[in-house]
């Protein structure tokens, strides 16, 4: 069993450069074209300490590895994909390519998501964690006009998590891309009635995007506004 802790972004792995980690994935740079990335399941071992509900699926995953993360991802995309036009999907959900199989096993195929000097984008949680670069009032504008096309499609994406989300310059803003949209179609309510009832799904949507906007703003507060009192 592999015990070595998975690399951060910037490190390698199996010989290809890391650009983002999750609880149980990983994603790297396709050496085969750079425009693309493969996502990788990670070895038991260097998955993070999850609870109860994630040790589950995990264990059904490594049963039946259909339901693993990638092929939620995979069908999240065909679904998305097969009733949106690609003009509408492109600017807000990076491209899906398909499942392929690797030396070091199979993996997600993706589109990149790249700056326009040829950078990897940076992820929300970068920009308001790591390395900020703009005032809160622009991101917080990025994700009303990303809850907005979430609603107008009807695209149950209840898991607006700033990690997943990266951020392109678009004009005199910024963009945001999900470069994860698995929750489309492995939530974590066990009955999905978000899924079910339109108006609930709405309503999710609204405060999982207002939760975020709030966020933004404790993370990014404004330079301008008076001191609290003590």
């Amino acid at each position: 069993m592999d015990t070595t802790a998975a690399p951060r972004p910037g490190q390698a792995w199996n010989h290809m450069i890391v650009i983002g980690r999750g609880a149980n994935r990983v994603c790297v740079i396709d050496r085969r074209d750079t425009r693309q990335c493969l996502k990788f399941m990670l070895p038991p071992a260097q998955r993070t300490r999850v609870g109860l509900r994630q040790r589950l699926a995990r264990w059904r995953a490594q049963r039946k590895p259909a339901r693993d993360e990638n092929h939620a991802e995979l069908r999240a995309w065909l679904q998305l994909s097969a009733r949106i036009p690609a003009e509408d999907l492109a600017p807000h959900l990076a491209t899906v390519l398909g499942m392929f199989r690797t030396v070091y096993g199979q993996a997600l195929c993706c589109q990149r998501v790249t700056l326009p000097e040829g950078g990897d984008a940076p992820s929300l949680y970068a920009l308001l964690f790591e390395a900020p670069r703009y005032p809160a009032a622009t991101l917080c504008a990025a994700v009303s006009v990303f809850e907005q096309w979430l609603l107008r499609h009807r695209i149950p994406l209840f898991d607006l998590n700033a990690g997943n989300l990266l951020v392109l310059p678009d004009g005199d803003g910024v963009r945001l891309v999900c470069v994860d949209a698995k929750s489309v179609v492995a939530g974590k309510e066990i009955v999905p009635f978000s899924r079910w009832v339109g108006a609930l799904g709405r309503r999710k949507i609204r405060r999982r995007a207002e939760r975020l906007r709030a966020r933004i703003r404790a993370a990014l507060p404004d330079p301008g506004a008076p001191a609290s009192a003590p």
